[in-house]
């Protein structure tokens, strides 16, 4: 054997001993979105008085509407760099008609219009509580419309097939009648996905795994036909200070734990974790609004606790490969909902703290 040959042999053969490590459930890549509430285009109540001096250190870098295709540009740029992969859409389909011209629908049209949507997937989170509920009557056009959405590039799948999300599956269910009325309604749904060339549809539901802790029981839910849960926020998640409207942020984070592990418990459908980054809606409430009508509130959120329970978030999907979606979704509330203080978007008080906080989630945790 030629020197050479040798050498070449040698460094084969140590090559074959150098092992690559298999990427781990543990530090495999999760997939993070944000609900996308459009109360900020036209004419619109959400702009409050006391939301534009009380609370001004909430409003976005672009100033308090998102009505332009350069403002969405903008904030896909953002949102896609600072570790987000996605988009819900907060959809409605409002009982008073005018289904075409309502604006709160008009951000989904700006981003379809955005020159750089490929940075951002997106989906529907059917919005059907009070004033915006379907039903039966509805069903034929939201399919069509659903069905022109579903076909689009960025639209996020689960299990290969394009995800819409019901808000309220309690108000489709006494719009339905029964939990066989609501499973025949999806399964329609499906099969007129199947037949426009699609692999069908993947339908989540924003639920709780009751009836524990008081919870809604969500058997009637599983008997619907959905195929995986989520929530939309969980403010009144973890233990409370009694007799005050002002809690804890940090007690928020055992409470989504508890949330999370009683869906791998005892939901055998799959579940995408939710995070509700903050809650504070008093820019809504008034003034003279009695104690015992306020929400509560956490008035102490912060970057790091934030992050904190977005990364415990994470690791509950990696600890639960068999409860979580394969996709490793997790959905966080929210990426603008500035009013009622759950929001990740820049802004001119506060920077980029809050949406950092995605992108550091998902870096591994160095030591001091």
């Amino acid at each position: 054997m030629s020197p050479s040959h040798f050498l070449l042999s040698l460094v084969i053969g140590l090559a074959s001993l150098i092992s690559v490590p298999a990427q781990t459930t543990s530090d495999a890549p999760v997939k993070i979105g944000a609900y996308y509430f459009d109360g900020w285009t036209g004419k619109t109540f959400h702009i409050t008085e006391r939301l534009k001096t009380e609370f001004a250190n909430r409003e976005p870098v672009w100033g308090w509407k998102d009505d332009t295709v350069e403002i969405m540009e903008q904030q896909i740029d953002l949102a896609a760099k600072g570790g987000l992969s996605f988009w819900s859409f907060c959809w409605y389909w409002s009982e008073a008609g005018g289904h075409d011209t309502d604006p709160h629908n008009a951000a989904l049209g700006l981003y379809l219009q955005a020159k750089n949507r490929s940075q951002m997937q997106f989906c529907l989170l059917v919005a059907n509580h009070k004033g915006y509920r379907i039903g039966p009557k509805d069903w034929p056009e939201l399919t069509k419309r659903w069905m022109t959405l579903f076909k689009e590039p960025t639209h996020l799948t689960v299990d290969g097939k394009p995800l819409i999300i019901i808000f309220s599956p309690k108000e489709l269910l006494t719009a339905f009648g029964t939990p066989e009325a609501v499973k025949a309604a999806l399964d329609q749904l499906r099969a007129d996905a199947k037949a426009a060339g699609l692999p069908g549809v993947s339908v989540a539901a924003c639920a709780l795994p009751g009836p524990l802790y008081g919870w809604d029981p969500i058997a009637p839910y599983i008997a619907c036909g959905y195929d995986l849960f989520t929530g939309y926020n969980y403010s009144g998640a973890g233990k409370k200070v009694a007799n005050s409207i002002e809690q804890p942020f940090a007690n928020m984070i055992p409470g989504h734990e508890e949330i999370w592990k009683s869906f791998a418990e005892r939901v055998a459908l799959p579940y995408v974790p939710l995070v509700t980054t903050g809650w504070d809606k008093r820019p809504w409430e008034a003034l003279d609004l009695p104690a015992a009508k306020q929400s509560r509130v956490y008035p102490d959120r912060s970057p790091a606790l934030v992050e904190e329970m977005i990364r415990k978030a994470i690791q509950w999907v990696r600890a639960n490969p068999t409860h979580a979606t394969a996709e490793k979704l997790i959905l966080l509330y929210a990426w603008n909902e500035n009013g009622e203080g759950g929001y990740l978007t820049p802004t001119k008080a506060e920077g980029s703290a809050y949406l950092d906080t995605v992108l550091k989630a998902q870096q591994p945790v160095t030591a001091p």
